[in-house]
C-alpha cells in the first residue's frame, strides 16, 4: 500500500516532472550547439546534419526518450495543475500576485503551447510534412574515398580487405545527402514562419526560467542568498538560450545568413 500510495503522491509527479525536465534541457542545449553551426557556414552544416542521419536506429531511441519525456512532463504537469487548484477550491475576489510572477502563473499555459509549437515544427524541418517544398532538397558534395579496380569503396571497407590494396587509386568520391541548410534557409525566409518560430522560443524561455527555478525547489534546494541568485541566473540562461535561437530566423530574414541559397 505503501507503494501505491507513493505512486499516487504528488511527490512522484515532481520528481517525474524534474527527471524530465532535466532531460528536455539537455536536448534544448545540445540542439542549441548543433543549430548554431548554421553561421558557420553550409558545409559545417550539412556534415552536422549527416552525421545525426547516419545514426540509424540510435537517432529513432533518442527521438522516442525525447517524446516519451515530453509526455510525461505534460501529464504531470497537468496533474499537479489540476491538484494545486483542488486545493485551493475558493476563489477570492482580490487576488494577489505579489509572489507568483507571470511565467510561474502561466507554466501549463505555455507549456502547451510549446507542445503545440514542437508538433509543428517537427512537421516542418523533421517530416517534411507542412512544407515539402522546403525539405525536398539534397545536394552532392566530394569526400576523399579510394577505388579498387574502379569500384568506389570506403576506407572501412578496405580494411576488411588489405589484399587489394595495391589496385587502389586516391580519388574523389561523389556522395548525396540532404541540404538541411537550404531547407532551413527557405523556412525562414518566410516571415510567417519565422515569426511563429520566434514566438515559439520566447514562450520556450519564460517557461524555462520558472522551470529551472521549480527543479530546484523540488530538491529542496533553496535559501535566503541561493533562492534570489538562482533565480537571476535562470533568467539570464534563458534569455542567451532564447537569444541565441532566434538568431537564426532573424539573421536568414536580414540576408545575413544564406544569402547564396
Amino acid at each position: 500500500m505503501a507503494i501505491l500510495n507513493f505512486l499516487r503522491s504528488t511527490i512522484l509527479s515532481k520528481v517525474v516532472m524534474a527527471a524530465t525536465g532535466v532531460i528536455l534541457l539537455l536536448f534544448i542545449c545540445g540542439h542549441l550547439l548543433g543549430n548554431m553551426q548554421v553561421f558557420i557556414g553550409k558545409e559545417t552544416f550539412n556534415h552536422y546534419a549527416q552525421m545525426l542521419q547516419s545514426l540509424g536506429e540510435f537517432l529513432w531511441i533518442i527521438r522516442g526518450v525525447l517524446l516519451l519525456s515530453l509526455v510525461l512532463h505534460i501529464i504531470t504537469s497537468i496533474r499537479l495543475s489540476v491538484l494545486n487548484n483542488a486545493a485551493k477550491p475558493v476563489k477570492y475576489r482580490v487576488t494577489n500576485y505579489v509572489k507568483a510572477k507571470v511565467n510561474s502563473r502561466s507554466m501549463l499555459l505555455t507549456g502547451i503551447m510549446i507542445a503545440a509549437f514542437l508538433t509543428y515544427h517537427l512537421l516542418h524541418f523533421t517530416l517534411g510534412v507542412t512544407n515539402p517544398d522546403h525539405y525536398s532538397h539534397n545536394e552532392y558534395y566530394a569526400e576523399n574515398g579510394f577505388t579498387v579496380q574502379g569500384t568506389s569503396v570506403t576506407a572501412e571497407q578496405l580494411n576488411d580487405n588489405p589484399d587489394a590494396a595495391h589496385y587502389i587509386d586516391r580519388e574523389e568520391i561523389i556522395v548525396e545527402r540532404h541540404d538541411v541548410y537550404k531547407m532551413v534557409v527557405l523556412g525562414f525566409r518566410e516571415p510567417l514562419i519565422a515569426v511563429a518560430y520566434i514566438i515559439g522560443v520566447v514562450l520556450l524561455g519564460f517557461h524555462l526560467s520558472h522551470a529551472i527555478q521549480s527543479f530546484f525547489q523540488t530538491l529542496g534546494i533553496t535559501g535566503p542568498k541561493f533562492t534570489p541568485r538562482m533565480v537571476q541566473c535562470s533568467i539570464i540562461f534563458s534569455i542567451i538560450v532564447v537569444a541565441m535561437y532566434i538568431s537564426i530566423p532573424i539573421s536568414i530574414l536580414l540576408g545575413l545568413v544564406g544569402g547564396g541559397v
